[in-house]
């Protein structure tokens, strides 16, 4: 039995003497497979399938079978593949790098796996990049429908929404923009006494949604208020981005 990094968007494993894969995402499955049927829910594949992991890989169900699950109570069906074996339940995710020993279940939480480029997707989204846009950038794909239904699920994930709040947060710190700033540039328009009511209004909906700035799903919302209330240019954010920024030039 051995392994080996075959390529970038390939693994391979070999497991009394057949060959098996995972495929970094399904362009790159779709080069060697053209017609293979791909199960998007590897919970209900059937062993032998090919299916597509929590993180966008591809791979197939080695085994699947019944046993006792402690948790559960009940006989609960598992699944083993080169990602290692896990219950095939809706508390359980199939993500991550292959583990060296896969016959054995998961004991750490997969929820909190973070991959490299989970972070560059979590970072360009609070940068204010279109979500289908940062994960072509990021996934190195061209297949927009793809990278439409895998962006849906990586943002339902507790997970990436945590770390784009923090990257939000990070940004905000290295531009010198902290939360009390845009509070009180935002406070100063409601106490002012010649201001008028729909820019008290715009700004009582500002302070609310800086109030919870960290936690709002739409991050391009994020970096909008940091333009609004700063003049920082979406230009000066993509210099920003690319570490060409002068230094104390934030606004």
């Amino acid at each position: 039995m051995g392994s080996s990094p075959q390529r970038l968007n390939m693994y391979k494993k070999t497991i009394k003497g057949v060959d098996y894969h995972i495929y970094e995402n399904e362009e790159e499955f779709r080069k060697h497979h053209r017609k293979e049927e791909l199960q998007d829910n590897w919970r209900t594949a059937e062993e032998g399938q090919w299916v597509t992991s929590d993180d966008g890989q591809v791979l197939t169900i080695l085994r699947k079978a019944l046993m006792y699950n402690d948790k559960k109570g009940k006989k609960t069906y598992y699944v083993r593949t080169l990602l290692g074996t896990s219950f095939a339940t809706e508390d359980h995710k199939l993500t991550g790098k292959p583990p060296k020993d896969i016959y054995t279940f998961k004991k750490y939480d997969e929820s909190k796996f973070i991959t490299h480029r989970e972070k560059l997707f979590a970072k360009m989204i609070a940068l204010g990049r279109e979500p289908v846009e940062a994960y072509l950038n990021v996934y190195k794909t061209n297949n927009r429908d793809y990278a439409h239904k895998r962006t849906k699920v990586l943002l339902k994930q507790k997970k990436i929404r945590t770390l784009v709040n923090k990257e939000v947060e990070e940004l905000m710190n290295d531009l010198g923009i902290t939360k009390t700033y845009l509070l009180e540039q935002a406070k100063g328009v409601v106490d002012k006494s010649d201001a008028r009511d729909a820019d008290k209004l715009r700004a009582l909906e500002t302070l609310m949604k800086i109030s919870g700035l960290l936690s709002t799903e739409k991050k391009t919302d994020s970096v909008a208020l940091i333009q609004e209330f700063t003049g920082f240019s979406r230009d000066k954010l993509k210099a920003f981005e690319s570490n060409m920024l002068p230094e104390g030039k934030a606004g």
